[in-house]
Formats: structure tokens, sequence, C-alpha cells
């Protein structure tokens, strides 16, 4: 049933009268008229009896009221909990993203969602950039940040907020670190470290390496921490974000070499399902990662 003819029912019970409820909807007092009406005739009931006095319920009257009530209490209390939602004090934010998004943008963002936004729970789930896709498309996480894979899924919207060079890393003590120009030749007669063959990293370092030479030593590891503990021993090789190794170049505990070839660039994508509705809290979402892009200078 419509909920204005409950509404109209129930404020008539109240009000009694026909002009103070048509003011409260506004509408006029031939369709409130038109509401009851429209009540009895669907139930077979008469609702009210009239006198002097306005609007007395009938007995069965006073039974659908009793119903009618609470139907009533429960749109509004759907009303205000959707108003909430979408204005973002109350709800959830699902977040995710691939190794080097989650490195470079999650605890900034996570911290001003959550400073924005108190009462909101914030999740973060960091998996291969096609894991995210997946989950995103799923509607399992709201947002993912992931690098590009080329493998783009017709369920999601792509929106490139920066892109990232791949830079070759190693030791110091590494027989290359004191060559000026590391050729690909270089590279594939050294072991070179892969972050798991699902990653979106892997996919650009296999094409960059194509055609792959047979003698090339691979080892592919799950961890980038595990990957830049053993670069430090000196006797393998890494195609890196430089964004990820900060800390050890400036420590000296690892070098860079960029080899300046383009299909060693990425783009940095921002995720999420194209049948999405935009909140408050997704537009503030939004406009926080493309205001960090321009922060981080990517």
């Amino acid at each position: 049933m419509n909920n204005v003819k409950l509404q109209a029912f129930c404020l008539l019970v109240e009000l009694k009268k026909l002009a103070p409820v048509a003011k409260v909807l506004g509408i006029t007092a031939p369709t409130v008229s038109f509401h009851i009406r429209s009540i009895e005739e669907e139930y077979g009931i008469h609702l009210f009896r009239t006198n002097a006095g306005g609007y007395r319920l009938t007995e069965a009257g006073e039974g659908l009221y009793h119903y009618a009530r609470q139907i009533v209490q429960l749109q509004k209390d759907m009303n205000r909990f959707v108003d909430n939602l979408l204005a973002g004090d109350i709800g959830s934010i699902r977040l995710g993203a691939s190794g080097l998004p989650a490195h470079i943008f999650m605890p900034e963002l996570i911290h001003q969602i959550s400073t924005a936004y108190p009462d909101i729970r914030i999740s973060l789930e960091v998996k291969t950039a096609p894991d995210i896709e997946k989950m995103v498309a799923l509607q399992e996480l709201d947002f993912g940040l992931i690098m590009e894979t080329k493998q783009e899924n017709a369920a999601l919207v792509y929106e490139t907020i920066g892109e990232d060079s791949l830079v070759l890393a190693l030791s110091p003590r590494h027989e290359l670190a004191a060559k000026k120009d590391i050729t690909k030749s270089d590279v594939l007669k050294n072991k070179v470290l892969l972050h798991t063959s699902s990653s979106s990293t892997n996919h650009f370092i296999e094409k960059w390496m194509d055609p792959i030479h047979p003698s090339i030593h691979t080892i592919e590891l799950d961890s980038v921490s595990t990957i830049k503990k053993m670069l430090t021993f000196g006797k393998t090789i890494a195609f890196l974000s430089v964004a990820l190794i900060e800390d050890e170049l400036r420590s000296g505990l690892l070098m860079k070499r960029d080899l300046e070839d383009d299909t060693l660039n990425r783009k940095i994508q921002l995720i999420h399902p194209k049948s999405r509705l935009d909140s408050k809290i997704d537009s503030f979402v939004k406009s926080s990662i493309y205001d960090l892009a321009k922060q981080l200078k990517i």
C-alpha cells in the first residue's frame, strides 16, 4: 500500500480533521479524503465515524490504526537509516589495495576517513591486483587501488590516478652495481626475484623480459619484505617501485638503476563497481585519493 495513504490515515486519527492533515502532508483536503476512501475500498471496511467533533475511529479502524502506525514509524526509521548511511554517519567502507598502493596510499587515506567519519567501520584487504579486481567486481569491496593489470573487468569503473615506474633494485655488493649501463642481456644473466606470478608487477617484468632467455633463474616470493632482504645479500636483483625501497635507498642497503624503458611504466588505478551509487562518504574517499596522488606527485 502507498505509504502516503497510511500517513494520511494515521494523521487523521491524531488530528481529527482534514485541513490540519492536508497542511502537514502538503496536499489538499480532498486528496486526504480520497486516500481514506481508497483504504476503505481496498479493505472493504469503514475507518471513521464523523460528527461535529471530527473523525472518530470505528472498531475496524482502531485495529487497522494499530498496524498502520507501526508501518509508518518503520518507514520513518528506514528513511532515517538511509539518510544517515548516505551522510556517512553509520555503515562501513571496505577498501582493497595491491602492494604498492597499499604502501603509499592506505595509511593516510584510512586516517583521513576515520577522522572525517569516526563512526564508520573501515576494513582493508591487501592482495594482488587481480584478486582485488575480482573482490570489487563481486562487491565484496567498495573501492580498490591497484597497479594496472591490462585485464579490465566490464563490471568495474577504472580511473587512472597516477603512474609508477619499476626500477632495477640491487645491493651495492652485487656484481652489476659497478656497471654504468645495465642492459636486458645483463638482467637475463642474473637471478631475478619475482613477486608472485599473479601480481601486476610480474606481468610487467615478464613482458619486459620477453622473450625470456632459457638460462634465466627466477625465484617467486609472496612478500616484498622478503625480496628486499634477499637483495641485501648481493646475489639477486629485482624490479621494484622506488616507493617500496625508499628506506633501503636512504640507508645504502640497496641501490637502483632506471632502465628508462616505457614498458616498465604502470598506471595506478582506482576501481569501483559500475552499479555503485555514490554516497557522501564515497565522494570523500574519491577526492581524498586524488588529493593524495597530487601530494605524492605520482
